[in-house]
């Protein structure tokens, strides 16, 4: 009897530091979990997860499978504007609810970082984890996710939104001002 105890009071702990909600039932029965059931009638978002991820951490708002993955295997799109496989590389990901953060391919810069990166020539381009897929390739995308852990079927949160595409390259520095004392400002 006393090891079933100690066994429930280590094991309570790790079942505890994964719950996000907390809900009532239509029984009055009180529930918590990664998510609330459909039909549960009062849900309560519960405060900073154990798991020491802070309120900023926008991966934290994500159902457990998805939120492991995306930290072991975080997906990178790097793509162009007016590139309709893009266009099928960002859509294919989003139906798939994949976090994802975009880096656009705009200028010789960002070129340049994409081709050090081993993205070669093609775009769109994924990368997952380390390992950088060139080309939309449905079937040869969703492997790689899944392989990574990315469940299927499981939605990303209603408001959940995906960070704003970047620039892979950092934007040159803009040219110092003349000094004071220059020969220009002083005629």
């Amino acid at each position: 009897m006393f090891l079933r105890v100690v066994a429930l009071l280590l094991i309570l702990p790790a079942y505890c530091a994964q719950a996000q909600y907390k809900w009532t039932d239509r029984n009055g029965q009180i529930g918590y979990g990664d998510q609330a059931p459909k039909d549960a009638i009062r849900v309560e978002r519960l405060g900073q997860m154990a798991s020491g991820a802070d309120a900023g951490d926008a991966l934290a708002q994500l159902p457990f499978e998805i939120r492991q993955a995306a930290r072991n295997f975080p997906v990178v799109l790097y793509a162009s504007s007016n590139c309709p496989p893009c266009d099928d590389g960002r859509a294919f990901l989003k139906s798939h609810a994949i976090p994802f953060t975009e880096r656009t391919i705009a200028t010789r810069q960002d070129i340049e970082a994409f081709r050090l990166l081993g993205g070669g020539e093609q775009l769109p381009a994924i990368a997952v984890g380390r390992r950088i897929l060139p080309a939309f390739d449905a079937s040869a995308w969703g492997d790689a996710l899944a392989n990574a852990g990315y469940p299927q079927g499981i939605p990303l949160p209603r408001t959940w939104q995906w960070p704003a595409a970047a620039p892979l390259a950092p934007a040159a520095p803009a040219a110092p001002p003349a000094a004071e004392g220059s020969a220009d400002a002083q005629n």
